[in-house]
C-alpha cells in the first residue's frame, strides 16, 4: 500500500479599509498598511497601488521570491536581481480580464560557468511558482543573465 504525503494548508488574511473616494488601506497582520486606490485608467489618482499592480507584482513576486529559494538550495553566487513586470488588461467578452502577463528578470551572476545554473533556476522557478499556477493566463518569461 502506498503512503500518500500530507501537505499543510495554509491561510493568508487581509483586510481592505475605505479611506475616502476612491482611496483605502490594505492591511495584514504584523505588515505595514498598504495604501490602494483605482489606478487613472479607472480614474484614481494614480497615487496609491492598485488592485491591478498588485496582481501583476504578486506574479512577479512569487517568481522572484522562488528563484531565491533555488538558488540559496542549489548554492548559486547571485549579484543581483532584478525584474520588470506587465500585464495586459484587456476587455473580452464582455468583461475586464488580465489575459497576459510578462516577466522580465535581469540576473547577474559571478562567473561564466554560473550562467546555465541561473537558467535552470529561472526556469524552474517560473515553473514552480504557485501564483502563476493559480491562474488561467499565459505568464510568459524572458530572462537577461549575465556575469556581473
Amino acid at each position: 500500500m502506498e503512503s500518500k504525503t500530507t501537505y499543510k494548508v495554509f491561510r493568508f488574511e487581509n483586510e481592505v479599509c475605505w479611506k475616502s473616494g476612491l482611496h483605502g488601506t490594505s492591511c495584514a497582520p504584523g505588515k505595514p498598511d498598504l495604501e490602494i486606490s483605482n489606478p487613472p485608467e479607472f480614474k484614481g489618482e494614480g497615487n496609491a497601488w492598485s488592485a491591478e499592480e498588485m496582481f501583476v507584482g504578486s506574479v512577479n513576486a512569487c517568481t522572484f521570491m522562488t528563484f531565491l529559494a533555488y538558488a540559496r538550495h542549489k548554492s548559486l553566487p547571485l549579484v543581483s536581481y532584478e525584474s520588470d513586470a506587465d500585464g495586459v488588461l484587456d476587455h473580452t467578452e464582455g468583461k475586464w480580464r488580465f489575459t497576459e502577463i510578462t516577466l522580465r528578470p535581469h540576473i547577474r551572476v559571478k562567473s561564466k560557468e554560473d550562467i546555465e545554473a541561473a537558467r535552470t533556476i529561472i526556469e524552474d522557478a517560473h515553473a514552480d511558482c504557485f501564483i502563476t499556477h493559480s491562474l488561467s493566463l499565459p505568464v510568459k518569461i524572458f530572462p537577461e543573465i549575465r556575469v556581473a
